[in-house]
């Protein structure tokens, strides 16, 4: 990271982050061609867990190169100087790097499921009827590196 002095190098704090954020940005790309999809997520014991329909552009990409980067940011605000040039951003941002796996056992999307039901609702174990449960997958990434970053937070 180029500006040490904004990392934030606890990683109890990058994932305080990952569990207060609302909305990550799932990057994945193909042919050369960068992709990038907004996404409700869940996260446990360094893994991210994401439903999809059965089919689309983001399952077509992972399957080619499972290969992805995800990002989540939170606080953001502007901070209006004088001059134009001086103005500034507060946030806390984190990045992930890892693969995508696509799971399709029900059981095992149940388990998915209440993780991301949880970040949400900060409640689990809820009922998910085989009929819904056929009709999705989850990308489950296993996390490789996670870095987070901070402006205008101490």
């Amino acid at each position: 990271m180029r500006r040490k002095d904004k990392e934030i190098t606890d990683i109890k704090a990058i994932e305080a982050i990952l569990n207060q954020a609302y909305v990550g940005h799932l990057a994945l790309a193909q042919n050369n061609l960068p992709y990038l999809v907004p996404m409700c997520f869940g996260y446990k014991k360094n893994t991210l867990y994401i439903h999809s329909a059965k089919e689309g552009q983001k399952l077509d990409i992972i399957k080619d190169n499972p290969n992805i980067c995800f990002e989540v940011d939170m606080d953001a605000e502007l901070v209006q100087k004088k001059l134009a040039c001086s103005f500034d951003m507060k946030y806390k941002s984190v990045i992930a790097f890892g693969k995508a796996d696509i799971i399709e056992n029900n059981k095992e999307k149940k388990k998915a499921l209440n993780v991301i039901m949880d970040h949400y609702t900060g409640k689990k174990n809820f009922f998910y009827p085989d009929i819904m449960l056929n009709k999705i997958v989850i990308i489950k990434i296993k996390v490789d590196s996670l870095t987070g970053k901070k402006s205008g937070y101490n």
